[in-house]
């Protein structure tokens, strides 16, 4: 970023509340001494920027003041696009139409040289978002409680059955073309994922209630935890497929090293709570991985390996 789209960026930054000059310098990825100087030569510029000094200080902007409308250059239009055109390719979203019709304000308002400078850059940028058939009923009602911190009774369709829970919303999140609600329920004593397109029904809940729902809460939290096994060291060589199947898994995606052009090493803390979920995953990358340690891993996808033979035999028999 050139120090004019710097400064220009420090001002919008000071538009949004207060910072300091180590906020600001962590934001523009440059030193405390240059947002100083910045700061200054704003200052020179009559951009009226108050010093706040002893704890608690940094700068603002006085009242009132407000940074006339900027151009986009053709990155920072081709990133907003890019952006939007990610937030298109899933099923539904909490925005609805408004994602569409933010999209033509947008280009509408960039203009035709520019969005000929980026449209052959936008064509070779790609969203990876698997393609899911599905309607968000009821997405407002879970963000409206996130911020109070509000409760809710929702009609929940699992892989298995259908019941209803008291759940408190704490976020929303997208991945792999679904999009998922955290919250709290005090069914399961504990924070829980919930696919949002499975929540079938959602009816609010009392504040008395709420307040009953809070305490119970509360009390699951204080409540003294077992305390929890030894993680396992887990070692796995990966072919390059197995890699990229790998690099998938948010959790053991950074855990990989290189050994050769076409071998990859893997090396993770397994937590007792997951070990079954590396049976399963390991088993299903097959030969593009090989479990070095632990030994009773092995053990245990050779295991699965000789059941599901066992079921084909059968099969090939009859």
């Amino acid at each position: 970023m050139n120090r004019t789209n710097r400064l220009a960026a420090i001002v919008m930054a000071l538009q949004h509340g207060q910072e300091t000059a180590h906020s600001l310098g962590e934001k523009f990825e440059v030193s405390r001494r240059t947002i100083l100087r910045d700061i200054q030569c704003l200052s020179e510029m009559n951009v009226p920027i108050i010093a706040i000094s002893g704890p608690g200080g940094g700068f603002r902007l006085m009242e009132g003041y407000v940074l006339p409308p900027l151009q986009l250059d053709p990155v920072e239009a081709a990133t907003l696009i890019f952006a939007l055109e990610g937030l298109n390719r899933y099923s539904d979203t909490p925005f609805h139409e408004k994602r569409w019709t933010l999209m033509n304000k947008v280009k509408a308002i960039i203009p035709d040289d520019i969005m000929a400078r980026i449209d052959p850059m936008l064509k070779q940028l790609h969203h990876h978002v698997p393609s899911r058939n599905y309607i968000l009923r009821h997405m407002d009602p879970l963000l409206s409680c996130i911020p109070e911190q509000g409760w809710l009774r929702v009609l929940y369709r699992s892989a298995s059955r259908q019941r209803w829970l008291p759940i408190c919303p704490i976020r929303i999140y997208a991945s792999s073309g679904f999009w998922y609600c955290e919250a709290y329920s005090v069914e399961h004593g504990e924070q829980r994922l919930f696919r949002v397109d499975r929540i079938m029904e959602v009816m609010p809940i009392e504040p008395q209630d709420a307040q009953i729902l809070n305490e119970l809460a509360q009390q699951q939290r204080i409540k003294p935890q077992l305390p929890e096994q030894q993680h396992t060291r887990v070692k796995v060589r990966l072919s390059y497929r197995g890699m990229v199947e790998a690099e998938q898994d948010e959790h053991i995606a950074e855990k990989m090293t290189e050994i050769s052009p076409d071998i990859w090493e893997l090396s993770f803390l397994c937590p007792p709570r997951e070990w079954e979920w590396a049976v399963r995953f390991f088993y299903r990358l097959g030969r593009e991985a090989e479990v070095i340690e632990p030994h009773h891993l092995r053990c245990e996808i050779r295991k699965h390996a000789e059941e599901v033979s066992q079921i084909y035999l059968a099969s090939t028999k009859s």
